[in-house]
């Protein structure tokens, strides 16, 4: 297997990290995540089971990338990054709420789907929207 631990994040994926803590009121997850950049497609869908749309998977604290520069030929490096990197901060949130919010953060989803999808009662304020969707009530966003 080639896969490589990717250590070293890109400024702007850390800025975006760094945004969207504030905004959520939230902290980096106490579990680290680990990186893992796929040696080539075909390692990258042995690994995860997604087809080659898919750029990246968040599972458990571990994050499986298609290779670095394939990204970054399709100019979706950072926010596959970001996509999965914001999964892992989003460990204790309804797994029915991440897709969308975190689509919807990233400005992927320009419309008021959000809204609707995700809770009628979503009146703008991300922290609260969070505080109450989140599953784990032993470690609650701060």
């Amino acid at each position: 297997m080639g896969v490589r631990i990717l250590n070293d994040l890109p400024e702007i994926a850390v800025h975006n990290i760094q945004e969207f803590l504030l905004e959520t009121g939230l902290t980096l997850p106490p579990t680290p995540v680990v990186i893992y950049e796929a040696e080539s497609l075909d390692e990258f869908h042995r690994l995860t089971g997604k087809p080659y749309s898919i750029g990246g998977v968040y599972s458990d604290f571990q994050i499986v990338i298609q290779p670095v520069q394939i990204l970054k030929r399709k100019g979706v490096f950072i926010q596959v990054l970001t996509h999965e990197l914001l999964h892992w901060i989003l460990y204790g949130l309804e797994e029915k709420y991440q897709e969308p919010l975190i689509s919807w953060w990233l400005g992927l989803r320009k419309d008021e789907s959000f809204t609707h999808y995700l809770d009628l009662n979503y009146n703008g304020d991300l922290a609260l929207f969070v505080r109450l969707h989140w599953k784990d009530q032993r470690i609650p966003p701060r």
